[in-house]
This record gives structure tokens, sequence and C-alpha cells, in this order.
């Protein structure tokens, strides 16, 4: 037998345990009628534990009108989840004040010239019967009296004995839940149950019924009355009576309610008890939040006239002791979320915040020295520099490139895409301004480029916040930025001059590879020199200012170089109540460049190869001369220089033109299916398009601007007086010994060269053109980035290309042919379209007929 565990007392239920019983032979069902099977009871739980969700009240509804939330009943949740466990209470000692009755089971113990040990059982006439003694009569007796009682009963019959009293198994009642209950019906329960197990089983009140007054009807009478908001507000249990034999629980209809929304603790419906006022109500709610105004709150009230009427109610004793009725609805307000009498300060500064104004408080009072402007961020990002690293790490598989083996897409393999970028009017575009074989980028680029691209990316007001997770976007950066370079991985090692092997991260990596050895490791992480934040932008920075008389916001500006290093009297702004002072960065609003700090990487054959910063004025060729000029071995034809700006400009063109394209694609598919006649268009050609225009979305640009030297070039006086900007970066290769032929020859392969040979002299050494070669397209890129075709090379009577010079450095790229219809297949298409024809001049002939 469980505690409060109940079973509506019907004849459905007891078939169904009975035919699960037959199924399963460990069932076992209690004098209660209540399963101790674990499955059973688990499913029966899973089944009786959630209620439907009930429809909203009349209550719910005016109060979603008045507040725009709708409220829930306060104390419903208490029986949304039934229990779905019991304790049993026929293991547990009863209370002293506990009546026997029939049904119970006595263990009685005797010891002495006469021994017994039974389990007896009362009788319907409340006796117990005990050998050699007789019956005994223990009905309507305490358990404090039972054992006085059986014990002078047994002493007519025996003398010097020792006796023990005690209960066992306890007997089940009928008990009755009716009213406003969500599950009324009759219920077989333990006797110890009380009004709270029943409800708990019954599902509790339901929307339209009372939780304050709950009574217990015995005998015609009302033996109590349970108001749960004792058990809920305090946890008083004094008036959960103890059931007896067909005892009824009657669950009236709800009382008044009243509705609290706004800044308390507990918003909900409540349902009143005789005369309430707002201070109970406010009680009942768990009194105001920190946030909730304590001068006024908002009554809506409906009337006698059944009209609603608004009324404000200071919160004083006046207003707490004023009476509610049915159908209030009480709003309690916010404070007003404005800073009285403060001054905030925030953006790229180590201690943003709000400050408390006070008269003639100035803007050096916030910002004291030029420390207080360097961000937590900034200071973070320097004391890693100091952090000890491991000599070795493994090699992440972005970092294993293949370095100097060419790879284009094979027959198999082979979509729209080689066909459409290696043809002539997709190289042309995509190569005029953007090399789509770009060398990777030198150890650190792709760090500095993460760098660059997050200053480009402005948040203000938070960007304290942001510095809490400045480690973990640092430690990814590299990570980030070499996955989003992997599309363009294939292309680039494609033609990549054999020069920029020298200066490259995959170098190690590669000759590892060469000599059979595993790449599993690396020396060392990549130092490199950056700006470890965005700097301040000491030209401007602005006090916002809200007008108390118009309420509208202007914006005062001030030099912050003024105020700070140069002292200036007519930067120090006098503060008002109320300021936002925002200190802003170059990430936050393009400088000119000559107010920004400028990072220039030197790599390869300089004298002093490095990273410089640069002056205001400051060109190309001046910063080679500060940095000791080039080497001897310097190659300038085959250098390349990179910038931020210029391929953030590129990679646009790149997308518009691969967005063009696939709505070109598109329409020319839709164009097919429409004159196909009922000809099934072939489903490959769609794939084909498809992988064609994902293919073309991973490729990214590079930034590499062709500097146009000679290949004769040599010196510092060749190199153009460029302006600088930040994160440039200008490598200079030695000179190389080799020739690149790539694409749709019999062997791929580079060549050494030969100041003699021509184009067509290393085609024939890579084997000439294979059957798929689309020879009339050959192109060359050189090795300062541009690229030369052979439509450049065509001449008044013959073309020149094939005899064209190649220099150090040069790729001669044959690209494949594109994949056309075969003759068979126009045929078809053909004949298809003279029969329709056909059929269509007979049926014009026979209606003219």
């Amino acid at each position: 037998m469980q505690n409060g565990a109940a079973v509506p007392d019907n004849s459905q239920t007891l078939q169904t345990q009975r035919q699960s019983q037959q199924q399963n032979n460990q069932l076992y069902v209690d004098s209660a009628g209540n399963t101790r099977n674990q499955q059973f009871s688990n499913n029966l739980n899973r089944q009786n534990n959630f209620f439907p969700p009930d429809r909203p009240t009349d209550m719910q509804r005016l109060t979603q009108a008045s507040t725009g939330e709708q409220l829930s009943i306060f104390g419903r949740d208490l029986f949304q989840r039934a229990p779905s466990t019991f304790a049993p209470v026929d293991q547990i000692p009863a209370m002293s004040d506990y009546i026997v009755g029939p049904g119970d089971e006595i263990l009685l113990r005797l010891w002495g010239p006469e021994s017994f040990n039974g389990q007896l059982t009362v009788d319907s006439s409340g006796s117990i019967y005990v050998p050699q003694v007789g019956g005994i009569h223990v009905a309507g007796l305490r358990i404090d009296q039972l054992q006085s009682q059986i014990s002078s009963d047994i002493r007519h019959t025996f003398r010097n004995f020792n006796l023990s009293v005690d209960l066992g198994h306890l007997r089940s009642i009928q008990v009755y839940v009716v009213g406003e209950a969500r599950r009324p019906g009759v219920y077989t329960v333990s006797s110890l149950s009380t009004v709270l197990n029943v409800l708990f089983v019954a599902g509790g009140p339901n929307v339209q019924g009372s939780l304050r007054h709950i009574e217990v009807r015995r005998d015609g009478k009302v033996a109590g009355e349970l108001d749960l908001y004792d058990l809920l507000l305090k946890g008083d249990k004094t008036h959960d009576l103890r059931l007896q034999p067909n005892d009824t629980i009657f669950i009236p209809p709800v009382g008044p309610q009243a509705a609290l929304a706004g800044s308390v603790h507990h918003p909900a419906i409540y349902e009143l008890r005789g005369e309430t006022t707002i201070g109970d109500l406010l009680k009942l709610a768990g009194g105001l939040t920190p946030t909730g105004s304590t001068t006024q709150l908002s009554l809506e009230r409906v009337e006698d006239d059944h009209s609603r009427a608004a009324v404000t109610v200071n919160i004083d004793d006046a207003g707490r002791a004023m009476a509610l009725r049915d159908g209030d609805v009480l709003f309690v307000n916010h404070i007003t979320s404005a800073y009285q009498q403060s001054v905030t300060i925030r953006g790229n500064l180590a201690n943003p915040g709000r400050f408390p104004w006070h008269p003639g408080m100035r803007l050096s009072d916030i910002i004291p020295d030029r420390k207080s402007l360097l961000t937590n961020n900034y200071w973070r990002q320097r004391n890693r520099l100091g952090v000890p690293t491991p000599l070795f790490e493994p090699l992440r598989p972005s970092q294993e490139y293949s370095w100097g083996k060419p790879q284009l897409p094979t027959r198999q393999n082979r979509t729209s895409t080689s066909s459409s970028s290696l043809s002539s009017s997709s190289s042309q575009r995509l190569n005029g301004g953007i090399n789509q074989f770009p060398p990777l980028p030198p150890p650190g680029e792709d760090e500095e480029s993460d760098t660059l691209n997050s200053q480009q990316v402005s948040n203000i007001g938070d960007q304290n916040t942001d510095d809490q997770n400045a480690d973990d976007q640092e430690l990814a950066g590299s990570t980030n930025v070499q996955n989003r370079n992997t599309g363009s991985t294939s292309q680039s090692n494609a033609s990549l001059p054999s020069s920029d092997k020298m200066i490259s991260r995959g170098s190690l990596a590669e000759e590892q590879q060469a000599a059979g050895s595993p790449s599993v490791a690396n020396v060392g992480p990549i130092n490199t020199i950056k700006i470890p934040a965005p700097e301040i932008d000491w030209s401007y920075a602005v006090v916002e200012r809200l007008n108390p008389d118009t309420l509208k916001s202007s914006l005062i500006p001030f030099n912050l170089e003024k105020l700070v290093q140069g002292q200036d009297p007519a930067q120090n702004l006098e503060l008002q109540p109320g300021d936002v002072v925002t200190i802003l960065s170059q990430a936050d609003i393009h400088v000119p460049q000559d107010e920004r700090t400028k990072y220039i990487r030197l790599e390869g054959e300089f004298a002093g190869a490095g990273v410089y910063s640069v002056g205001p004025n400051e060109t190309l060729d001046q910063l080679v001369r500060r940095a000791g000029g080039l080497t001897s071995k310097a190659y300038l034809y085959g250098s390349s220089f990179t910038r931020e700006s210029a391929r953030i400009f590129q990679q646009q063109r790149l997308d518009e033109y691969v967005s063009s394209l696939a709505i070109s694609m598109q329409r020319a598919s839709a164009v097919r299916a429409a004159s196909s006649s009922g000809t099934v268009v072939d489903p490959n050609a769609l794939y084909e398009e498809r992988d064609t225009i994902a293919q073309l979305r991973k490729l990214r640009a590079t930034g590499r601007i062709v500097l146009e030297f000679r290949p004769d070039s040599v010196g510092a006086d060749k190199i153009p007086a460029i302006p600088l900007e930040d994160g440039d970066v200008f490598r200079i290769p030695s000179r190389p010994l080799t020739v690149s032929v790539i694409g749709a020859v019999y062997g791929q392969n580079v060549f050494l060269y030969d100041s003699k040979r021509r184009v067509e002299d290393y085609v024939l050494l890579a084997g000439k053109p294979n059957s798929i070669a689309d020879s009339r397209h050959a192109f060359i890129i050189r090795a300062d980035g541009s690229v030369y075709s052979r439509q450049r090379a065509k001449g008044t009577w013959k073309n020149s290309f094939d005899a064209t010079q190649i220099n150090p450095g040069d790729s001669i790229v044959i690209p494949e042919k594109p994949i056309q219809a075969s003759l068979i297949k126009q045929v078809i298409d053909y004949s298809q379209i003279f029969s329709q024809f056909a059929l269509g001049a007979a049926a014009v002939t026979v209606i003219k007929q």
C-alpha cells in the first residue's frame, strides 16, 4: 500500500490490471488496488503524469488584454505533474491517534508460560480471534489504547505473560472526490492517506476550481477545510486532515480573483479569500522586485455597470489598505531605466563604465592619461608573447601543401569548371585583374590578414566584452584563414613559380616528403609582428548629449590628441548629467592613410628582410632602400606585391562574376528545358552546372598587384614609387631555374630554363598536347603574375604564340576542351525537330482540307 496512492474504483481499470497480471506473472496489486509491477507502473505514470493544457479562463484573457501577457493561475503548477511514485504507508509506524478498524492487521506476540506469534486481521465485527482466548473487540480503539485492551482480555485466561502489539498491513478505505476536480470519482486509498494525497492523485482542482476552500465532508457535516495557499506560501499542513471511510472531498468553484503583473516576484492570478487589500495581494506575490516602482501602480477595475475603468493608486498606507474586487487587474510599473547624475564613457579604452557626475566635471576627470586609452586586449596580446611554446608541434592538414606538383582535374572527374575556367573567355576575365594561380602566402601572412579583417569590424560599445574571447579568437585565427583559403589552394599550386618555394611555409614539409620521411612535426610556431589591437583615433572622439527640454540628441566632437597630449583647455569640455563619451579606434572609423600605423613586410632577396613601420609619405622604393636594397640574386620579374584592400576589391568582383554566371547558366537550362519538346533533360548536365558554380564560389582572391617589371629589371631603382598601406607584402624570390608545363599534355612537369627554348620547345618536352587539349586557348602565366594568351599573339598572317620567349619562373598552361554533345546526339535532336515539324505541317494540311 502506498502513501496517497489511489486508483479510481471502476471496472475498466480493474479489468486492465487483471489483463496485465495475466501477461506478466510478476504483477502484484495490493489491497488498495495499486500495481507494484515496475514496468506497468512506469507506463501508467507516463500516461497519467501529464495533463492536457487548459484553455485560458476569462480572467486570463482579461489580463492578457490589459497587460499584454497571459498570467498563470497561482498554485496551478503544483498539480501540473502528478507525482510518479508514493512511499508505501503500510511499512511506516502509524500515529498514536490512528483508529483501528475492520481490515487492519494486528501483529500479536505473546511469551511466558504460553507463547504465541500471529498476524490477526480485524473482522467486519471489529474483533480479532486469539487462540485459547477468543474474540477481542478492538475496532474504534486508538493505537495507544490497543495493547492495554488486549492485555486485559488475555489476563482472564493466562497469568505471568509478556505481550507485544503492533500493526501490520493497514486497511483500505474509499473516499469521494467531487466538485471542480480535474479527475473526480471514487478512490480506494490507504487508511493513512490525507486530503493532499488524494488531491495529487485526482489532479487537483481544475481551472474553475478553488484552491482556498477545499472541504472535507464527513457524515453530512464539514469536518475541515484546506487552504492550499497556506501550503504554497508558508509550508503549513496543519489543516491537512487524515481521511476516514466514505469521506467526501468537495472542491467548490473558484472565488473572486485579482491579477497582479509587472515588477513583482510572482506575477499571477490570485484567488481572494474574504476581504483582501492591495497590501495583502502584494504579500501573496512576494513583494516588489528591485526594479519595481515604490510610488504608484496601475489598477483596472470592472465597474458595476460592467464597464472598465483605470485608476492610479499610490503605494502608501492608504493605497495598500484599498480593498480589491473580483476581476481587478493590477500592474506594478518599472522604475526609470535612466541613470541619474552619471556620465558614461565607452569605446577603445581600458576601463569603460559610468562615473558619478558632479558640478564642474570635465573630460580630463574621466580620461586622466594616455595609458587609460590602451584596452585590456592590447595588454593580453602583449603578455602572451612571453608565454613559452613547445619546440615541436603537429602539422595541421592545412599546412601540408603540395608544392611544385601541379594537378588539374582528370578526365573522369572533369566538370564544366575546367572547361569554363580555362576557356578563352573565362580565363581572360578571371586573369585579367586577378591571378587565378597565385602563390600561397608566406609565414605569418594568414595571421596578419586575419588581424586586418578583424579590425574592420567595430563594436564600439561592446569592445571590452569582446576582449574576453580574444584568446580563443587569436588561437583560431590562423586556422580559420587557412580553411578559408582552401578553395584556392588547388588553383594556386597549379602554376606556382618554383622560386616562391624558397620563402614558402610548406618548404619544410616538402623537403620531408621528398626525403621519404613522414611530415609529422614542424619546428616551433611562426613568429609574426603585427598591430596587437586597433589603435586610437586621435583626431576624433565625441560626446553624445540629450537635450532635457527638446529630448533631442546632439553630438559634440573633440580632438583626443589635443586633449590628452596637448592639454588643450578648449578640448576639455564640461560634462553634463547623462552624457556619453565615446572613444573610437581606427577600426571603428577609417582614418586617412597618413594617420594610420603601417606595417610593411619585405620578404625574400632583401638585404634586410623583415617587417617595417613606414612614415606617412614613404613609398615602396624608399622603404627598400632603407632596408638596405636588394641582394645580387633578386629576381624582380618574379616578385609579388599583395595588398589587403586590393584583395577585398578583387573578391567582390569575383563574387559578382560567379553570381552573374550562375544566373546565365540557370537561364540557359530553362531555355533548353522549354525547347526540349518533351525530351527529358540530362540530369548529369544539371549536376555538372551546380558543381561548376560550387567550385567557382570557392575561388579566393589574393590581392596581388602586377608591378610590370621587365625580365631584365635589376636594382632598387626599378621599383616603382607606390604609396604604401598597412599590411602590404612585397616578396622578391631568387632567380629560378625552371619552367612549368601543366594542363592537357602527356607529361606535366617542370623543366630547366633555357634561354634558347620557346613555348613549342617546352610543350614538346612535355610530350605535346593530348587528345583532349584545347591548344587554341593556351596561355602563359608569367612570373610577375600577368597572363599572356594565344589571342594576344595573333598576328596578321600567323600566330606567333608558339615562338614566344619564355622567362624563368613562367608556367605554360594547355587547357582542356569543353565537353560538347556528340555528333550522334546532335543528329538525333535535329531528326526529332524535323519530324515534329513534318507532323505539324501535315496537321495544318488536314485542317485546310
